[in-house]
């Protein structure tokens, strides 16, 4: 019986809350809420030992010690408003369920000390735009340059403002996911679109892969009905949030997106798990 532990990773604002509690649903796993490498805002950023978006390679004693309790349900410092069933994650026998999006860049790490399953969720740099907007967040200057260093990579082909930044970050995150899938690093990788799209029948083919039982759940869902100021809007009709953003953004905005991430999210596309259900809309042709 599959007891590994999961990760449900993906640049912020890309679903990984909500796809994250989907499989948190599941008979046996709990999840624990809050953001384990999140360094933003005072956040827990693993004990205090990473600042910002941080690739962590060679982990110190404390970092492995930290990372394998969080992975095992037994960290209480990772339980927050988010989680679901939080209770249960310490029991022997239950699958903790973690979502951080931080976690992005280092997954092969986190893969060598706790054996994770991981789930890297990709939304379209348009629809990241749109819900970035929605918070007020806009992408850092200084912050996309050291993720861009992280590739190897850095980029001058766009203007430090609010859509070139966030295109910037959006291609530089992804790149190290496709880095990291070809150097043999097990990852499902889906698309947001297609999985909201899909329906029940998309999840339940994710939850088979990732080794969950399926579930029937009743959910409340109010399709647009949406509250600017609230982190997540979970009671959505994930059909409706699909695409919802394709009226957000401005086609101007939409083509220069397109230039600098095209040709990432055709690569994301190709490697991605094709799901019941779903279509390809996310791929650039």
């Amino acid at each position: 019986m599959n007891r590994r532990p999961i990760l449900v990773t993906g640049m912020p604002r890309s679903g990984t809350t909500w796809l994250a509690r989907q499989l948190a649903g599941a008979p046996g796993t709990a999840m624990t809420g809050r953001e384990p490498m999140n360094s933003h805002n005072r956040q827990y950023a693993l004990g205090g030992t990473v600042e910002g978006w941080t690739r962590l390679d060679d982990l110190t004693p404390r970092q492995a010690r930290l990372i394998a309790t969080t992975y095992r349900g037994l960290n209480p410092w990772v339980y927050g408003r988010y989680g679901h069933r939080q209770w249960l994650a310490p029991l022997p026998g239950v699958r903790c369920v973690v979502k951080d999006p931080f976690a992005l860049l280092s997954v092969p790490a986190i893969v060598a000390r706790t054996g994770a399953e991981v789930v890297v969720v990709y939304r379209h740099p348009g629809a990241v735009l749109a819900s970035w907007r929605r918070m007020g967040w806009t992408a850092k200057a200084h912050e996309v340059a050291r993720v861009e260093g992280i590739t190897g990579q850095r980029s001058s082909d766009a203007p430090d403002d609010e859509v070139g930044l966030l295109g910037r970050m959006w291609r530089a995150l992804h790149r190290v996911v496709l880095r990291d899938a070809a150097q043999g690093v097990p990852l499902h990788v889906v698309s947001h679109e297609e999985l909201g799209m899909g329906g029940p029948r998309a999840l339940q083919d994710l939850f088979a892969a990732v080794g969950l039982t399926w579930a029937e759940r009743k959910e409340r869902l109010r399709a647009g009905d949406v509250v600017d100021d609230r982190l997540h809007n979970l009671d959505r009709d994930p059909r409706e949030v699909a695409r919802a953003w394709t009226t957000k953004i401005g086609v101007q905005d939409l083509e220069r997106l397109e230039e600098m991430a095209g040709p990432t999210l055709t690569e994301l596309a190709r490697l991605r798990r094709p799901v019941p259900g779903g279509d390809a809309a996310e791929a650039v042709s």
